[in-house]
């Protein structure tokens, strides 16, 4: 983009700060002033960047190189690590890969790198083991009796089958030359394996293989090198808003740089936001550069968090793989193995298209870390694994700005579902039977969740809720940040409508129908702040059950507005809590010729209307 265009945009940045200013106090470029008077999170910038392209050239066929159509087996999973490759089938009817890949026959084995490579510090290391009875993964270099690496058995598990670890790890201190990597699986009855790889130290710096890997293994596995280089402290806050982030030193950065800008979760931060969370990364945002001016970067979109100062806040560059898809296939997984079916790792405008995935282990398609990813027109069928953390998610992960649209997801666990700082990412016009809708973990903020049906019946892991956000003193997952919207869903569950576990602020909750079962409409607690609950048709069939509870007395400015809540014990709103809005609310008995109409606002996707009504710099 040129200098010209880019103060052009600011132009038209600060022109809809303005307005937005106009409809209410400390709005900013990150804001978008609706049809309806309601400010939304800004989502022009979700799916890949012109969208997909309709016809990616044909530079090879798997015919040309002795394959038949048809089926195809995979043996072994797939690495793919540079950009512009499409892997594409004739559709999920007539292209079949099947993913044979199983645990070592042996109990434990190396992965990667392959015997003799040379090993240096950005060097892969990866171990498979049978997971049956699994207790721990250990590296060991040579004869030492100290490991050099370890992962064990602990509350999240699963299926655990694999280690990875960076050269760095084994290398550090070691003479360069021959060495002998072992590789010991523990388990149960104090049953050990062990399998032994003959490697290369490295000599001098930049030896050594450094092929991209992820940390969460596909069948198909698209894989970006990640963050590279040092950590930029900021040298002023970011805020919310901002289009220029001034750094102590912008270390060489560059225009068309990719960056991840990062506040870590300080002891400050988690203490402010009640957070007991032991692990993961919560405040992130993936962006490009535009300009260098000074010690300052101009990025190509407003952030959407604060980023402050006094928690070390940083820039790094990251590589990402990009402009990578799949397409027209089907895929199923026959061993019980706790791999993937499609994995997008530090990827950038990738995406999944008419793709049917069936049993995958872990996840069926998944983007993470990911910037402009898209899934689309695919299917999504059950998985091996539906117990324990982290396995049949259908989503976003430390994504940003990613899109999902027309899927259709069975038996999955969490399905929509969002987690570890995940921003900016829609989820439109997809149906999820047997899954519940999650704001899983992580401080998540600023997702769409619009035009989706849910049917979150239990028994496959599903919690009930027809969505649930976790509580900050959950030590497993955290809190979820601000502005999550709900817009035009169609939602059946056993238990509550919406669970929000608290801090979580301004969210808005609209235009949906939600039949729930021994649950109220909505639940709130903690620090459960300024949201809006409007426009919505609430069946509560328990008639026990009040409409919307506001459990504690910290939760301020909620507004409950024009809902219309059917059977339940006829209260609307309860709890100590009160709410700073609660007027047109109506309270209607329970029919027994079926359910209420859907809602039918005047806008039927806030998205689209986004998408058709606000400008934006080309991409």
């Amino acid at each position: 983009m040129t200098r010209k265009m880019l103060l052009l945009w600011a132009a038209v940045a600060a022109l809809a700060a303005g307005q937005a200013r106009a409809a209410g106090p400390g709005l900013t470029a990150a804001d978008v002033l609706g049809p309806d008077g309601v400010v939304y999170p800004d989502w022009t910038y979700a799916g890949v960047p012109g969208g997909i392209p309709a016809d990616v050239p044909v530079r090879a066929k798997v015919e040309d190189f002795g394959a038949r159509q048809g089926t195809y087996h995979l043996d072994r999973p797939v690495l793919i690590t540079f950009d512009n490759v499409v892997i594409r089938g004739q559709g999920p009817e007539k292209t079949r890969i099947i993913n044979r890949y199983g645990p070592p026959k042996s109990g434990v084995a190396f992965f990667r790198p392959a015997p003799g490579t040379v090993v240096g510090p950005e060097t892969w290391i990866e171990i498979h083991c049978r997971p049956d009875n699994l207790n721990a993964i250990r590296l060991f270099v040579d004869e030492d009796v100290k490991p050099a690496w370890s992962r064990e058995r602990s509350e999240h598990w699963g299926g655990t089958f694999s280690g990875q670890v960076l050269g760095s790890t084994v290398v550090k201190g070691r003479p360069p030359g021959r060495h002998v990597l072992r590789a010991v699986a523990e388990f149960s009855k104090g049953k050990r394996l062990e399998s032994t790889l003959p490697v290369v130290f490295a000599a001098k710096p930049g030896e050594g293989d450094a092929t991209p890997a992820s940390r969460f293994l596909g069948a198909i596995t698209f894989a970006g090198r990640g963050s590279v280089g040092p950590r930029l402290l900021l040298a002023e806050d970011g805020r919310r808003g901002d289009l220029l982030v001034r750094l102590q030193s912008t270390g060489g950065l560059k225009p068309g740089d990719a960056i991840v800008i990062e506040a870590p979760a300080t002891p400050r931060w988690k203490e402010s936001v009640k957070c007991a969370c032991l692990w993961g990364t919560y405040r992130q945002y993936q962006l490009r550069v535009e300009a260098v001016e000074g010690n300052a970067i101009r990025v190509n979109q407003p952030l959407r968090l604060p980023f402050p100062t006094v928690d070390g806040s940083y820039v790094q560059r990251v590589v990402p793989i990009r402009r990578c898809g799949v397409e027209g296939f089907y895929l199923e997984q026959t061993q019980e193995l706790w791999t993937s079916g499609v994995v997008f790792s530090n990827a950038w405008e990738c995406w999944a298209r008419n793709v049917h995935v069936r049993k995958a282990g872990q996840w069926a398609v998944y983007t993470t870390p990911a910037k402009w990813c898209e899934i689309r027109d695919c299917r999504l069928d059950d998985a091996w694994y539906q117990g324990g953390g982290g396995t049949a998610y259908v989503g976003f992960q430390a994504a940003w700005d990613c899109l999902m649209d027309n899927v259709r997801t069975t038996r999955m666990r969490h399905a929509p579902c969002y987690q570890w700082a995940a921003s900016g990412n829609v989820i439109r016009n997809s149906t999820f039977d047997q899954s519940d809708g999650q704001w899983h973990a992580g401080w998540t903020n600023e997702n769409l969740i619009e035009l989706c049906t849910i049917d979150a019946r239990t028994g496959t892991g599903s919690y009930g809720h027809g969505f649930w956000a976790s509580p900050p003193e959950d030590k497993a997952h955290g809190p979820n940040g601000p502005r999550n919207v709900v817009y035009h869903c169609d939602v059946v569950c056993p238990k509550a409508g919406v669970w929000m576990g608290g801090m979580n602020e301004g969210w808005l909750i609209l235009h949906n129908r939600i039949v729930c079962g021994t649950g109220p409409a909505v639940f709130m607690k903690t620090n459960s702040d300024g949201h809006l609950i409007a426009d919505n048709v609430f069946v509560l069939k328990n008639a026990k059950s009040p409409g919307i509870v506001i459990q504690t007395n910290d939760c301020d400015g909620v507004r409950v507005e024009r809902n219309r809540f059917y059977g339940g014990s006829g209260a609307m709103v309860v709890g100590t809590g009160r709410p700073a809005s609660d007027r047109d609310n109506q309270a209607l008995p329970l029919s027994e010729s079926g359910l209420p109409p859907r809602p039918a606002p005047k806008v039927p996707s806030i998205f689209e209307w986004q998408r058709a009504n606000v400008p934006r710099p080309p991409r």
